[in-house]
């Protein structure tokens, strides 16, 4: 495993893609979020929110870590972050965070909320290493309809 990653912008590549959704479906074992994401759902995603997602790519390419990003104008959303179990000491999160966060910030947004399953990581720490606040107890809802 070469240690050396590249952060850049998700592009709408059918290789990005793939890789993008295979990730998706190991890291999330399609439990953790009932709406499917496909190609086109994620084409139309990128399309309204260009160069705020992120992906952490080996120098061979493959894609081992996603940060889907994205904004309405006033505030910037990440939705998922996503990084290969063997991968996940590099820091790999905290580089894709920042790539978006600051391509935010070149759009004029500086504030935002994230959506995580609390689970995941040691969620407070990580978000506050960076200068973020974590608020408990917020409420989600989705439409299982």
């Amino acid at each position: 495993m070469n240690d050396e990653i590249i952060i850049r912008a998700m592009n709408e590549s059918e290789s990005d893609l793939e890789q993008v959704l295979l990730l998706r479906r190991i890291v999330f074992n399609s439990i953790v979020s009932r709406t499917v994401i496909n190609k086109e759902i994620l084409i139309n995603y990128l399309k309204r929110n260009p160069e705020v997602s992120s992906v952490a790519c080996t120098l061979e390419g493959k894609i081992i870590g996603v940060l889907l990003c994205g904004h309405d104008g006033i505030r910037g959303f990440i939705y998922h972050i996503m990084v290969y179990n063997e991968y996940r000491i590099k820091g790999i999160s905290k580089m894709m965070v920042n790539r978006s966060l600051s391509e935010l910030k070149k759009v004029g947004i500086n504030t935002g909320f994230t959506f995580t399953k609390s689970s995941t990581f040691d969620t407070e720490e990580f978000w506050n290493s960076i200068g973020w606040t974590v608020i408990p107890d917020k409420v989600y809802i989705e439409n299982k309809k």
